[in-house]
């Protein structure tokens, strides 16, 4: 690839505005490896004929939003332009009759929140840092927040996608309105894809109006075992809970914060309950005579700390981008967290490491961030990443490592042993991208 033949090819396609400055690009690197170019085109057709140039010149293209991503997934075989889609920030179609809006892939999340506040709407998802992570951001790494207990995952909000292929072409999966016609899904194909297949330029949701209120609440509790099996028997009663996560007493700091003082060691119940005034009270009244029952008090929080509390939480489920910490995330059935909590702390003390840990119980999701400095994650990291994933495999899971020092990456695959679907990604791959454009290596199996 010719370095000077691939700018040239870029620079024919957009404007002159849309190219970064020199001292810009470092900003793009990923996993240590600096792009040549990094451009940002204005509209969906300018993100096409740029991949479409990209390719002439054999180039490997790594698509941007906010970034929050960008930590987790194994380091790019190659990496010559940093395809940034913040430019494509609008709402396109809004239909507040039908809870359905349409809007371009760059948008942030909480710029397409307070859009559909003007309309007392909202869409359900809270993927961690809103105000950085965009619609296509967030679809690509099918991320979500503390909200996946009631709501779901994206995929089940998302109508359909307008995406830019790597040889240029445009493609459309499913519609903007709920019932679409009979058919492969395509849309979820691209979903947690990682912008390997496609970048999303446009995206459409169902949405749907705000709760009239919300609420949150903690209780503590002695050990895990306790925390867990209160936080399963509030899942079980079906209550009208939003959000129900444990948090280990290494995240006592998060509490702290919004001037809760934790009990020494105590493990976190957290809770929400969103919608009528009367079903919020109901829900809270009956998760505090459980939490009673098992020997914890249920603290209510003001509104605004209840908020705080949460946005502190999520903050753990990002990626981290200094190189110094470790975040993994373990699927395993619900029954099964409290076991898997009690084989971390067996880990830490096995490696000398220290985890901030919460779970999702009702998703069976465990975040472990491992602190150290980098040094120890380079020399320890991999044998961590061994421990856990056999600690999760004999609790019937396993975990992915969402974010770790570069030079660890060079050692392990992120995303675990590939599962038995791997053929049939890779020919996916090859139909969608032949050439190898679109995030080379990052995904599943080194894809």
């Amino acid at each position: 690839m010719d370095e000077s033949q691939l700018m040239e090819s870029i620079r024919s396609v957009v404007a002159a505005e849309a190219i970064a400055p020199a001292e810009r690009v470092a900003d793009y690197a990923v996993d240590g490896l600096t792009p040549q170019i990094a451009v940002a085109p204005a509209t969906a057709e300018e993100v096409a004929a740029v991949l479409a140039a990209a390719a002439r010149q054999d180039a490997a293209v790594i698509p941007w939003g906010g970034g929050a991503n960008m930590a987790t997934g194994n380091q790019p075989k190659r990496y010559d332009v940093a395809l940034d889609v913040t430019r494509l920030n609008q709402v396109v179609q809004h239909e507040p009759a039908d809870l359905t809006i349409a809007v371009q892939g760059g948008i942030r999340i909480q710029e397409l929140q307070d859009h559909l506040a003007r309309s007392g709407q909202y869409l359900p998802l809270d993927p961690p840092s809103p105000q950085t992570v965009t619609v296509g951001g967030m679809l690509a790494a099918n991320a979500g927040g503390p909200w996946r207990h009631a709501y779901g995952w994206p995929r089940d909000w998302t109508l359909g996608l307008k995406v830019a292929l790597a040889d240029g072409s445009v493609t459309k999966a499913g519609g903007r309105v709920v019932k679409n016609v009979a058919g492969y899904d395509m849309t979820k194909l691209y979903l947690g894809s990682f912008g390997t297949l496609g970048v999303i330029v446009e995206a459409a949701f169902k949405v749907t109006p705000l709760p009239e209120a919300s609420a949150t609440a903690v209780a503590f509790f002695d050990s895990a075992d306790a925390a867990a099996a209160a936080g399963l028997v509030i899942h079980k009663r079906n209550l009208g809970i939003r959000s129900l996560t444990l948090a280990s007493p290494s995240a006592g700091h998060l509490f702290v914060s919004v001037g809760i003082e934790p009990p020494a060691g105590a493990w976190a119940v957290v809770l929400a309950a969103a919608g009528v005034s009367a079903a919020v009270e109901r829900s809270l009244a009956e998760a505090e005579a459980l939490c009673k029952e098992a020997g914890a008090s249920l603290q209510r929080l003001p509104e605004d700390d209840g908020s705080a509390l949460w946005e502190r939480l999520r903050g753990l489920l990002l990626p981290p981008k200094d190189g110094e910490h470790l975040l993994a995330r373990t699927g395993v059935v619900p029954s099964q967290v409290a076991a898997f909590l009690n084989a971390i702390e067996s880990v830490a003390r096995q490696h000398g490491l220290g985890a901030q840990v919460i779970s999702h119980i009702g998703l069976g999701s465990v975040y472990s961030l491992w602190q150290s400095d980098k040094r120890d994650l380079d020399e320890e990291g991999a044998k961590l990443v061994a421990s856990l994933r056999s600690a999760a495999a004999s609790h019937g899971g396993a975990a992915i490592i969402e974010g770790c020092p570069a030079a660890l990456k060079s050692q392990i695959d992120v995303w675990g042993e590939p599962r038995g679907g791997l053929p049939l990604m890779r020919r996916i791959k090859e139909q969608l991208d032949p050439k190898g454009t679109l995030s080379p290596g990052r995904f599943v199996g080194r894809i």
